[in-house]
């Protein structure tokens, strides 16, 4: 009888337990980030918060550059999971709006990694700045990430389909979009609201404003259909 299969499930198993393991050193990272700065983060009392030896850190990441460039990937993949995982519509126009929701989502259930995304003060290494040198802001890579391509291709498909003017730039539409999502986030993971239905109101408001300001008349007409069904 072959012991392939035994073998192989020691394997996932071990390999689940080191996923485990890295996804919560990644958690405890990005909380230590958020409340103590760049300086709050050693690796010795990372590992000792999470139970583990500073070796498994660094087996996991190489060390704190490495654990830097993890954190940093690990916010945009996630919020790419949940953008992925919106419902797309065969209206474009929808699946924009489910996108915005999305990412709101994300950010509220994921408050430190998403004040790690643009920190202006996280410590990312150069080979993830934007074009890969050091003096480019982090926040001018977003566009290369999955989270940000999935909302241009939603732009795109509103383009196409005439919600939106058809000489529009796809990336001057999804980096307005994204610029109108992320501010209101912001200030609402800031306690900027009363409370949270007045943070979600104020959520459709802006991005119902935002969008009739770009959308054509047959994307108003839509819009309003919408809002009324």
């Amino acid at each position: 009888m072959s012991t392939a299969a035994p073998d192989t499930a020691m394997e996932t198993a071990a390999g689940k337990r080191r996923n485990a393991q890295r996804e919560a050193l990644l958690d405890a990272a990005s909380e230590m980030l958020v409340h103590g700065g760049p300086d709050a983060i050693s690796l010795r009392k990372l590992a000792a918060r999470i139970g583990t030896s500073t070796m498994a850190v660094y087996t996991a990441f190489g060390g704190k550059d490495g654990l830097i460039a993890a954190l940093f990937e690990e916010a945009f993949d996630r919020l790419a999971a949940a953008e992925a995982a919106a419902p797309k519509h065969e209206e474009p126009l929808l699946w924009l709006g489910e996108l915005a929701r999305a990412y709101r989502s994300f950010a509220l259930a994921n408050p430190s990694y998403y004040a790690l995304m643009i920190s202006a003060t996280l410590p990312i290494p150069d080979a993830l700045r934007h074009g890969g040198g050091s003096d480019e802001p982090a926040a001018r890579g977003v566009s290369q990430h999955a989270s940000y391509q999935i909302m241009r291709s939603a732009v795109e498909a509103c383009i196409a389909d005439g919600s939106f003017p058809a000489d529009a730039e796809p990336d001057e539409l999804a980096g307005a979009m994204w610029a109108a999502v992320h501010g209101h986030c912001s200030l609402e993971l800031a306690g900027f609201h009363e409370n949270a239905a007045a943070a979600e109101k104020r959520f459709h408001m802006t991005t119902s404003a935002i969008l009739r300001g770009l959308l054509t008349p047959k994307g108003l007409e839509k819009l309003e259909k919408f809002t009324r069904g």
